[in-house]
């Protein structure tokens, strides 16, 4: 029997963003970048597609892919957003000098695009431990940034999916449970498959709490006034 009990929130589908392809365009047997770059000939795909692939950087784009997958679980949007549909959607609210890490952006998308028909908007804030728990006992997954330094040198700010929280049968908070895009956190992410993955409480404590001029973060749904 175990000795604690998971609290899965969503049952939304797990997106790596290890798999996640550039947006491209084919003209007169010729592959172009989403901004009209010319990458290869059609006949080289194979040989030159893994050149599409962004295997790092798209974690905020797989985390809001599976945001909106939580949103048409619950019905509060019809359509399925996928990763690539958020991203061509994502820039075309961008403004000029912004980009995809500043979640102002992804809030506009949200609030402006997704959300709009709906009864409900997105907000952010920074991360505390109380937030994210008063949000996930009120029975709701969040977009959860993370300080990934420690356990992955090369890394520091990244954006997860938090899907659940365990508790022992007293009812303690034990930690949480994320669905990473990039895989699971404290195997220094050698292990790539990051769905609803176990974080200790004293490891989601540090890895939450980034450095004072670039602080984590939380994105998470709320009832509009």
């Amino acid at each position: 029997m175990d000795s604690f009990t998971d609290h899965l929130l969503t049952e939304t589908d797990y997106l790596s963003q290890r798999d996640n392809i550039n947006p491209y365009t084919i003209e007169d047997g010729k592959v172009f970048d989403k901004k009209g770059k010319y990458l290869f000939d059609l006949e080289d795909f194979e040989k030159y597609e893994h050149l599409l692939y962004d295997r790092v950087t798209k974690c905020f784009i797989s985390a809001g892919s599976m945001f909106c997958g939580f949103l048409h679980e619950r019905r509060i949007i019809k359509t399925i957003v996928d990763e690539v549909a958020y991203e061509l959607a994502l820039d075309k609210v961008m403004k000029k000098g912004e980009t995809r890490f500043l979640w102002a952006v992804h809030k506009r998308l949200m609030n402006e695009v997704i959300l709009k028909d709906s009864d409900f908007m997105f907000d952010f804030e920074k991360a505390t431990l109380s937030a994210i728990q008063k949000i996930m006992k009120k029975g709701d997954p969040l977009m959860i940034s993370l300080y990934i330094k420690d356990w992955y040198p090369s890394g520091k700010g990244h954006l997860t999916f938090g899907s659940g929280y365990r508790e022992d049968l007293n009812g303690k908070l034990l930690g949480f449970k994320l669905k990473d895009p990039f895989g699971k956190l404290l195997t220094n992410y050698k292990d790539h498959d990051g769905d609803n993955s176990f974080i200790p409480l004293p490891d989601f404590k540090k890895a939450i709490n980034g450095p004072s001029k670039a602080p984590c973060h939380i994105g998470f749904l709320q009832e509009k006034k």
